[in-house]
């Protein structure tokens, strides 16, 4: 079994412990409700520093300039009292604008991406008659994955570079409450992701690397 299989599975038994916890704690609460919903915004990713090593015993430190990419997820849960407890589906893009390499620099154009599967729990108030707040956070299975990227027209410097592995969230936000059943959110996510990396020469080991992400979400109660 493969280390992706093994975070997925983790992951898949945490969320079921905590949505069974969520029907079990609905027995105390008068409106449990189960509910789906999605978001989209984008990341703060603004760079990605990284240790270029050419096989001659000292690397070189690099960095990658980025531009703000998408950044949003899906998401199915159950709520009941003050606990949201839900499975998430996250991805977003990153996008490649320059590389520096000790003294050199150049303008480059790449896109990679990142995903994560996550098991979250939040606790929720009442702020007035349509307002609620939210703040947790979630554990899970993420991976990153970034394009090759030539340093000039010879130096295949950041090759292509993944890793899969643990990954955390915590989040807080605002919900707006439409109707009895739609809600919209307004929230922030700040994410630790694998650190993605290279074997072979050159080889290249980016920085493990957490961000934040700003997105406006739709939830629906069923």
């Amino acid at each position: 079994m493969t280390k992706r299989h093994r975070y997925i599975r983790l992951t898949a038994a945490l969320a079921a412990g905590w949505l069974a916890l969520g029907t079990a704690s609905a027995a105390n609460s008068d409106t449990p409700v189960n509910y789906a919903g999605a978001h989209l915004g984008a990341n703060t990713l603004r760079d990605w520093h990284a240790r270029v090593d050419f096989g001659f015993g000292t690397a070189l430190d690099g960095q990658a300039e980025l531009k703000r990419g998408v950044h949003g997820g899906l998401q199915f849960g159950r709520q009941a009292g003050h606990g949201r407890y839900e499975v998430e589906y996250e991805r977003g893009r990153i996008r490649v604008e320059r590389l520096t390499l000790a003294p050199l620099s150049e303008q480059v154009a790449g896109s990679g991406h990142y995903e994560a599967l996550f098991a979250n729990v939040y606790r929720t108030d009442r702020l007035g008659t349509a307002l609620d707040s939210f703040i947790g956070g979630g554990i899970g299975w993420g991976r990153v994955k970034l394009p090759q990227l030539n340093l000039g027209e010879t130096c295949a410097c950041f090759g292509p570079a993944s890793k899969s592995g643990f990954a955390w969230q915590l989040r807080a936000g605002l919900a707006y409450r439409l109707t009895a059943v739609d809600s919209i959110a307004l929230q922030y996510t700040w994410l630790n992701l694998p650190k993605p990396a290279r074997a072979g020469e050159p080889s290249v080991q980016y920085e493990r690397r957490r961000f934040g992400a700003l997105t406006l979400g739709y939830l629906r109660q069923f």
